[in-house]
């Protein structure tokens, strides 16, 4: 009883030293674990399999709780500012029982106001802004280089405790991280903890773009000018990181195996608590400019009540003129509380003549050279007992299941122009040889000193994938204990990526104005076989007795067009 009162005042002083310090001090990560009377559950030195239940139970706990109890997952929703400086779309890798589906990842360099908001578990000095894709639709996603603002839940990720250990208070040779890796009567002493601080999920988030032009004023006609784009989302839809039943520590780490959480229906998100306010900086002052002016585009909102918008000019500063833009989240629209925010938001100044140069990028096709599928799956169906191969429960004997998923077909692939970003298309069932079709198009103004910066990745899925969305109880039902693990081990295949730079005048587009291309993909899974190397594969299974799979790469390549448009 001393011990667990002892650490509980110890973990009441840092949370008040953290509260007072000054603004460059960053949370003691230390103080996220439970052995210092935080929320998060560390695993010893060795953990056995179902340890790793710990590390989701929860996976996801609250910086600052409510009231500073441990054992709440409320939490009041905090604002920060910073810039991207790397980010990833849906590349799966995520645990599915805690996921509708992978997360899109942006890593920030928070501006120095909010640096206080790090952990010292943040060994990159980026907090860490994850939302699941689906939920977050890929127009708002932020690219490298963009500035951005968000608002939501900070969290510890309890999932990873980067722990170094300590050592048993007795038997001090003994290294450790939890008591019950002491010998009995025992406590773990000095273990620390590398838990890193998030923005998890946001509730809102502008990514902030500048560099380019678009059409800011329609009148007298449609003019392009220097602009700064704001891409604004705003839900209280946060997917498994969000939900009450998903992120409440559960007694007995064993529990998980049998809560039910999907379809999720208990969202924490205090989204009506506060308005999202941004400042939104106007590109530089060209010497003729008037009076700045903006644009609003909308889109359709998340459950269908827009939040109101007002934005106002802030000029008194010249070497920061900006926009402030406030949704206004908290606040009724037309008698009812809004449910989300979705719009660009374009702003530049009237009569700006700095030239622009107009170009699309279309991404016409998808060719898929390799679909990384093995000959073998990973996961086969099989009949529970018998162990022979199946398709439906009807295949199988009386009294067995059909368990497993089979060739896993489908691809995720994502896709950025100057990092705007789009998700392709028809990827629900890939084969090799296919010729994907996509349409997919980027319409920018650039400045003739400017770039096309074209990037794609994406992952060919296995069978961990198949298993999003559904508790580890219907995993185990469908599964049964031991596919169920194999499942939960298997990893998506990256298909290889592209970063492509076309510089100005001609952006790529070439003397006439528009050039197609066909560029194959860098790096990746897959190949062929060693001696018969026309033979396609993806791992050494698929080629023939005594033969490798010699990885190439290369699974994918991409049919576009770039045009310089009047």
């Amino acid at each position: 009883m001393f011990h667990r009162l002892l650490l509980g005042t110890t973990a009441a002083l840092a949370w008040l030293a953290v509260a007072a310090a000054p603004v460059s001090a960053v949370v003691n990560s230390d103080m996220a674990a439970s052995n210092y009377g935080g929320p998060c559950h560390p695993t010893g030195i060795q953990p056995a399999l179902l340890d790793m239940l710990t590390l989701i139970n929860p996976e996801w706990a609250p910086v600052m709780p409510l009231a500073s109890d441990p054992t709440h997952v409320d939490t009041a929703p905090i604002l920060v500012h910073g810039e991207v400086q790397g980010m990833h779309g849906d590349l799966s890798g995520d645990f599915p029982s805690t996921h509708l589906r992978a997360d899109v990842n942006h890593f920030v360099l928070l501006d120095a106001a909010d640096s206080d908001r790090l952990g010292t578990g943040n060994d990159d000095g980026l907090l860490h802004f994850e939302w699941e894709a689906g939920v977050y639709p890929a127009w708002a996603w932020a690219g490298v280089g963009d500035r951005i603002v968000g608002l939501g839940r900070w969290i510890w990720d309890c999932g990873h405790p980067g722990a170094t250990p300590g050592a048993c208070s007795v038997t001090t040779s003994t290294p450790c991280i939890i008591d019950k890796e002491c010998p009995s009567g025992e406590t773990c002493v000095g273990p620390h903890f590398g838990y890193s601080a998030e923005l998890h999920p946001p509730y809102a988030t502008a990514a902030i773009r500048r560099g380019r032009g678009a059409v800011v004023f329609t009148r007298p006609v449609p003019t392009a000018v220097m602009a700064t784009k704001a891409d604004v989302f705003a839900s209280p839809a946060g997917g498994g990181a969000a939900d009450r039943c998903v992120i409440t520590h559960l007694t007995n780490d064993t529990d998980e195996l049998s809560v039910q959480c999907f379809p999720l229906s208990q969202p924490v998100a205090t989204f009506n608590a506060q308005d999202f306010v941004f400042d939104l900086p106007l590109p530089p002052r060209p010497a003729n400019a008037h009076r700045p002016g903006w644009r609003v585009v909308p889109y359709a909102t998340p459950g269908g009540t827009p939040a109101r918008l007002t934005i106002r000019r802030r000029l008194a500063d010249p070497s920061n003129p900006h926009l402030e833009v406030h949704v206004r989240l908290s606040q009724p629209t037309r008698g009812v509380m809004p449910t989300g925010f979705a719009a660009t938001i374009l702003a530049g100044w009237k009569r700006d003549a700095s030239p622009l140069v107009h170009v699309r990028v279309t991404l016409t096709d998808l060719v898929v050279n390799n679909a990384l599928q093995p000959v073998t799956p990973t996961v086969p169906r099989t009949c529970s007992s018998s162990n022979t191969a199946c398709m439906t429960n009807a295949d199988c004997p009386s009294n067995e299941k059909c368990w497993g998923a089979g060739t896993v077909k489908s691809w995720q692939m994502q896709a950025a122009v100057n990092g705007e970003w789009q998700e392709l298309v028809g990827l629900g069932s890939v084969d090799t040889g296919n010729v994907i079709s996509q349409g997919l198009v980027y319409d920018q103004y650039i400045p003739p000193t400017g770039s096309v910066q074209l990037d794609i990745d994406g992952e060919s899925r296995d069978c961990i994938d198949t298993i999003y969305r559904t508790s580890l109880a219907t995993d185990l039902g469908n599964f049964g204990f031991v596919k169920g693990v194999e499942c939960l081990a298997t990893e998506a295949r990256s298909v290889g990526t592209l970063s492509l730079t076309y510089a100005g005048p001609d952006f790529g587009a070439g003397g006439g104005g528009s050039t197609d291309y066909e560029t194959v993909s860098v790096g990746g899974e897959g190949g062929h076989c060693s001696t018969t190397t026309s033979m396609l594969c993806t791992l050494d299974g698929d080629c023939p007795s005594g033969e490798t799979c010699v990885t190439t790469g290369g699974a994918f390549s991409l049919r576009y067009r770039i045009e310089r448009l009047p």
